[in-house]
């Protein structure tokens, strides 16, 4: 028997058990499978049990009682905890849930892509009101890049939720190390998807770019025990999102900064401290705040320490010179290096082949589907589980073989498909209703709500009740995981205010007016807009919108509004947006008005320039590396190159070259 129609037979058998069934009445239900020696029969039972709890099947053992007279212990599967019951979600609620769900799909690379799916399913089946047929589209995440990176973070999930080691080969801009790594958690944090664990070759915990791991592989051995313990009070989110003046380097020291009148947000925005005329900061990769700092010109300075206020200074004398003459000739390109093809491991799963469980999975799903909309057309049914036609009817014909042993006719599930094409189910054998949510399904739903629920308290209530009807195990696995895995990045510091107003305004079709600082130089302007969406691009948001004045679609960053107001007046519904129009690497919209501008950097930072901007950037003889960035005006070149601290400048135009050296030599006046 097919292992997938054995787990459903066993299901549908301990469903139907008035009391548990023992060991020896299972052997003799399943003699083909549960036969034999007793001891790989029970080794068989047990790997079953194994896989039957992970998909939220609630299959226990219970042994002999003296009190109902029961001299054997038997198994047995809790109704009342299998079955989802009606989360009873306000149509509030579960617009903003499905809202959310839509966004983290969105997404492309949500690490619980399947998890969330599936939870999202079964809510609709369970609840007595269908799911939102339309849900708000104001919120979308975009994190464009490697189609290879969803399956490695569906793989890495895996390993995060079950405790599993893994094996990397990890290329850091060339340098490739082999590693074992305990993968604590996952999170979205600085545009990039990062893993935190203890690696075993440094000794320590570290994080890895889940992008630069060239190969990856689980320990498969002892699949349902854990290889390691996760440390006490462990915080995926924040272990990933450390500032970089927050890495590891030296002995921390207390830093202040300085910011220009007009200028005091950014002290909230860009270093996380309260708004005002300084920021306290602790500072223990000093690199690291140099590189935030520097980017932001005359407007940010270092008051003290007076060390960190003299590296400041001679990396600004450095830019100042190195702008102050003519661009040395780029040296001769050397030949481009050999690709090396990354090897697959071996016993490796192709990302898109259905695993076993998976298909078990969504079979729990099918006869409860069809059972709510009697008659319904199979490539409806097919739409709505997400399933193609032919691969829902190969499940439907499965189904058929499906029910409780001796496997009569009336011991089987009666599910058909007539002429017409219409399903429907005479004996469904007690899967008439979705299995409750599993821990990683609700993490799952919490991890895509993370975009939304600090804006939106209907996300919060939704979920509340969805965890707790867990039942107390799930509960308390979903808490441990919780933790563990953080898929959303964080708006800036005090905005979270500003990004309901504005998705609010979204939603609603209100005008808006925003206080604008295009150039991030404190000098904020009115902008009437026609708010559509809110985007998180890459690690960092946006209001994409209508602008009237420009007749255009515009992008307008979140950390750059310092404010927003309704102007009264509404606008009409230019229908959903699309979220094709956002997948890209950076989110540039040209407008005809773009020149380049070459950027030269040197072998230091020609790592960091090849892996952000690829084909498009030129080896260079003695290892550097030169770009050419198309841009409208040159204040973003400007501030990239400032960021280097010296080791990148602008080779052309010449203009450019300027606004460079009068930068450093403006922000040297503070020093």
């Amino acid at each position: 028997m097919d292992r997938t129609e054995r787990l459903l037979d066993l299901v549908a058998l301990l469903l139907d058990a008035p009391e548990p069934v023992s060991f020896s009445d299972l052997r003799e239900a399943f003699p083909d499978d549960y036969g034999g020696g007793r001891e790989a029969a029970e080794r068989k039972l047990e790997r079953d049990k194994a896989e039957l709890l992970q998909l939220g099947v609630p299959l226990e053992f219970v042994p002999p009682s003296l009190e109902d007279g029961r001299e054997l212990g038997g198994y047995r599967i809790d109704r009342a905890a299998f079955f989802l019951p009606d989360p009873r979600l306000s149509p509030e609620e579960a617009a903003a849930l499905y809202a959310a769900g839509s966004a983290a799909l969105t997404a492309r690379d949500f690490p619980f892509a399947h998890d969330l799916q599936h939870a999202l399913r079964k809510i609709s089946l369970a609840g007595a009101a269908p799911a939102p047929q339309s849900v708000s589209r104001s919120l979308l995440v975009v994190r464009p890049g490697d189609t290879e990176r969803a399956p490695r973070l569906r793989e890495l999930a895996g390993a995060v939720a079950r405790r599993k080691r893994v094996h990397l080969r990890y290329d850091k801009f060339g340098a490739v190390t082999e590693r074992d790594v305990d993968p604590y958690g996952l999170a979205f944090r600085g545009g990039a998807w990062r893993l935190v664990g203890y690696c075993h070759l440094r000794k320590a915990q570290r994080v890895f770019l889940v992008d630069r791991i060239d190969r990856l592989e689980v320990n498969e051995q002892k699949p349902g025990q854990p290889d390691f313990q996760v440390p006490d009070g462990f915080d995926a989110g924040e272990a990933a999102g450390r500032r970089p003046w927050q890495w590891s380097g030296s002995e921390p020291i207390e830093l202040t900064l300085r910011l220009t009148p007009g200028s005091e947000l950014l002290a909230e925005r860009a270093f996380d401290a309260p708004a005002g005329e300084s920021a306290q900061l602790r500072v223990s990769y000093l690199d690291g705040l140099l590189t935030q700092e520097l980017a932001l010109g005359d407007r940010v300075w270092i008051e003290g320490p007076p060390e960190a206020r003299t590296r400041a200074r001679r990396a600004l004398m450095l830019l100042f010179d190195l702008h102050s003459s003519p661009p040395s000739a780029a040296p001769a390109a050397p030949a481009p290096p050999p690709v090396e093809k990354a090897v697959q491991p071996a016993g490796k799963r192709a990302g898109k082949q259905l695993s076993p469980q998976e298909r078990l999975r969504r079979l729990l799903l099918i006869v409860p589907a069809a059972r709510r909309r009697p008659g319904i057309h199979v490539d409806e049914l097919a739409r709505e589980l997400g399933l193609p036609p032919d691969e829902l009817m190969e499940d439907i014909d499965l189904l058929g073989f499906v029910g409780r042993p001796p496997f009569s006719p009336d011991d089987l599930i009666d599910i058909s498909v007539d002429e017409r094409g219409r399903v429907s189910v005479m004996l469904d054998q007690s899967f008439s209703r979705p299995p409750q949510l599993t821990p990683l399904e609700v993490l799952a739903l919490a991890a895509a709500a993370q975009e939304t629920a600090p804006a939106d308290p209907a996300v919060v209530s939704a979920l509340r009740k969805l965890t707790d009807k867990l039942p107390a195990k799930a509960r308390e696995l979903h808490t441990a995981l919780a933790r563990r895995v953080a898929a959303a990045t964080p708006p800036p510091r005090g905005t979270d205010d500003l990004l309901a107003r504005l998705r609010s305004a979204a939603e609603r079709r209100r005008e808006l007016t925003l206080e604008y600082d295009k150039e991030g130089r404190g000098e904020a302007e009115p902008r009437t807009v026609h708010p559509r969406a809110v985007v998180e691009h890459r690690g960092r948001w946006y209001v994409y919108a209508y602008d009237p004045a420009r007749s255009a679609d515009r992008t307008f960053r979140l950390d750059r509004v310092s404010g927003v107001r309704e102007t009264g007046a509404s606008f009409a519904d230019r229908g959903p947006v699309d979220p094709a129009l956002f997948q890209r690497a950076a989110l540039f919209f040209p407008t005809g008005a773009e020149r380049p501008v070459t950027v030269r950097f040197s072998p230091a930072a020609a790592g960091w320039a090849l892996s952000r901007y690829g084909d498009r950037a030129r080896r260079l003889a003695g290892g550097g590396v030169e770009v050419a960035i198309e841009t409208a005006g040159t204040q973003y070149a400007v501030s990239l190159v400032l960021s280097f601290a010296g080791a990148a400048e602008i080779v052309e135009p010449p203009e450019a070259r300027d606004a460079v050296r009068v930068e450093a030599e403006r922000a040297l006046e503070h020093y």
